[in-house]
C-alpha cells in the first residue's frame, strides 16, 4: 500500500514538473518568436495595427490614469476586467505622459499575454495527461501552442486569449466534477465570476446554464444553490448598478450593435460617426464622470463609453426587434447560416498580423482548424463518444456539453464578421475533446484487433 502511494506521489510530481516545463517552453517560444519578428513590427513594437487604446471596448487611458475608481465604476461598453488590468498597469508605470504611458501599458499586456500563452499549453497538457499517455500529451499540447491562432491572440491586445484560458479552466473544472461530484465548487464559482466580468457573452443566462450543468453532474443541491447565490448575487449587484446608472441589464452597451450586425444590418458606421450628430455634440452634464463625456481618446478614436451611446444602443435593440418581426424567416436563417460559415473559418484570419502572416506552417493549421475538417472531426469524435458511452453517462455528457453549446450558439446568434475569433473561445476545449475521443477509440480498436489475432493464433 505504501509502495502504491509512493508511486502515485512520484507520478503526480512528474506531472507537475512536465506541466511547468510546458509552461516555460511556451513562454520561451513566444518570446523568441516575437523578438525574431520584431524587425517587421509596426513602429518596431505592435504586431497588429492597433493598440489597447484603439479597441472599441476599452475606455480612455487618460481617465484610467486620472480617476481610476470613478472610471471603472462608470464603464458601460464592456465587462470591466480588461480595463481593470489596464488601470493597474497604468498606476504601476512611472510615466504620466499619455503616449509613453500607453506604450508601457501595452508592453506589460504583451508580457501578461505571453504568460497566458504558457498557461494555455500547460493546462492543455495537465488535462490531457489524465486521459492519454504523458508523452503524447506533451506533443499534443506543444502542437496547439504552435497553432497560429494561439500565437495570434497571444500577440494582440484584446481579451480573446484571456477569455479562452478562463473558459478552458472552467471546462477542466467541470470535467473534474464529472469524475467526482463531491469536489469543492469554490473554484468553479470563482471562474464563473471571472467569465461574467471578462466577456459580455456571459450574462445572467450563462449562470443558469452552468448551474444546470452542476445539477446534471449530481453535485449536491445545497452546493449548487450556494453557487447560484454567490455568482448570482455578485453579478446581480453589478447588473443592479448598471441598471441604476445606465438603464442596462447587461455588462455591455454593445448589445444593440451585436444583435443588428448578426442579421446583416450594418450599424458600425453609426457607432463611428454617432458623436458627430448635432443632438450628441452638446453634452453638458457636469455631474458625469469624465469617461462618460469624453468624446475621443487621446489617439483620436471615439470613446464608445460616452453617455450618448446608451441612446444608440437602445435604438439598435429596438431596430433589431423590428427587423426580427419584419424579416422573412428564410432570410434570417440564411443570415445565421452565414454566421456559422464565418465561425468555421480559421481563427487565425483576424486581420493582418506581423507574425502569423509569416508563419510557414499556417496553411496546414488553417486547413485543420476550419471547415470542412474541423466540423467533420467534431462529428466523428461525437460519434465515437456515443458508440462507447454507457447509459448512465449520457446525462454527464449533456452536462458537459451544455455550456459549450451555449457559447457556440451565442457566438452565432450575436455576431457577424468576427465569429471565427469567437470560435477560439472554445477551440482548446474542442481540440481536447477530439484528441481524447480519437485516442480512446483507437486504443479500443487496437485492443480488439490484438485480442482477435491472439485468439486465432
Amino acid at each position: 500500500m505504501a509502495s502504491l502511494c509512493s508511486r502515485d506521489t512520484m507520478a503526480y510530481k512528474t506531472k507537475l514538473l512536465i506541466t511547468v516545463a510546458i509552461f516555460l517552453t511556451g513562454l520561451l517560444f513566444l518570446f523568441t518568436l516575437k523578438n525574431y519578428m520584431r524587425p517587421y513590427a509596426i513602429g518596431g513594437f505592435y504586431f497588429q495595427q492597433f493598440s489597447s487604446e484603439t479597441l472599441m471596448q476599452t475606455v480612455p487611458i487618460e481617465d484610467l490614469r486620472n480617476t481610476p475608481i470613478q472610471t471603472l465604476f462608470n464603464i458601460h461598453i464592456q465587462p470591466p476586467i480588461l480595463d481593470i488590468i489596464r488601470a493597474i498597469l497604468v498606476h504601476l508605470s512611472p510615466s504620466s505622459d499619455l503616449e509613453p504611458l500607453l506604450h508601457r501599458v501595452d508592453k506589460s499586456l504583451y508580457i501578461l499575454w505571453n504568460v497566458l500563452y504558457g498557461i494555455l499549453g500547460a493546462l492543455i497538457f495537465y488535462w490531457l495527461s489524465g486521459v492519454i499517455p504523458s508523452g503524447l500529451a506533451i506533443l499534443v499540447s506543444l502542437f496547439f501552442l504552435a497553432h497560429p491562432a494561439s500565437i495570434l491572440y497571444a500577440t494582440i491586445l484584446d481579451g480573446t486569449l484571456l477569455s479562452s484560458v478562463i473558459i478552458l479552466w472552467a471546462f477542466y473544472l467541470l470535467w473534474n466534477i464529472r469524475e467526482n461530484q463531491h469536489k469543492p465548487i469554490a473554484l468553479i464559482t470563482i471562474v464563473m465570476l471571472l467569465l461574467f466580468f471578462t466577456r459580455s457573452i456571459f450574462q445572467w443566462p450563462s449562470i443558469l446554464v452552468f448551474g444546470l450543468s452542476l445539477l446534471l453532474l449530481r453535485v449536491p443541491k445545497r452546493r449548487v444553490i450556494l453557487f447560484l447565490i454567490i455568482v448570482g448575487g455578485i453579478s446581480g449587484l453589478y447588473l443592479g448598478k448598471q441598471y441604476y446608472k445606465f438603464g442596462l441589464l447587461s455588462t455591455s452597451s454593445f448589445t444593440g450593435l451585436n444583435l443588428t450586425r448578426s442579421i446583416g444590418y450594418n450599424s458600425m458606421g453609426s457607432y463611428w460617426n454617432y458623436l458627430k450628430f448635432p443632438e450628441n455634440s452638446q453634452i453638458k452634464e457636469d455631474q458625469l464622470a469624465n469617461v462618460l463625456v469624453r468624446k475621443r481618446k487621446f489617439i483620436g478614436v471615439p470613446n464608445f463609453n460616452h453617455i450618448s451611446y446608451l441612446k444608440l444602443n437602445k435604438y439598435l435593440k429596438d431596430e433589431y426587434k423590428s427587423l426580427l418581426r419584419t424579416t422573412p424567416l428564410r432570410k434570417l436563417i440564411k443570415s445565421y447560416a452565414q454566421n456559422a460559415r464565418i465561425y468555421f473559418n480559421s481563427s487565425s484570419i483576424y486581420g493582418r498580423h506581423v507574425i502569423v502572416d509569416r508563419i510557414p506552417w499556417r496553411g496546414l493549421y488553417d486547413d485543420l482548424f476550419s471547415f470542412p475538417i474541423l466540423p467533420a472531426a467534431i462529428i466523428l469524435a461525437l460519434i465515437m463518444w456515443l458508440a462507447r458511452i454507457k447509459d448512465n453517462d449520457y446525462i454527464k455528457g449533456i452536462a458537459f456539453a451544455l455550456p459549450a453549446f451555449f457559447i457556440f450558439f451565442v457566438s452565432i446568434l450575436f455576431e457577424k464578421g468576427e465569429n471565427m475569433r469567437f470560435k477560439f473561445f472554445l477551440e482548446p476545449v474542442i481540440f481536447i475533446f477530439i484528441i481524447t475521443q480519437f485516442f480512446i477509440s483507437g486504443k479500443l480498436v487496437y485492443q480488439k484487433v490484438r485480442t482477435h489475432l491472439s485468439t486465432r493464433s
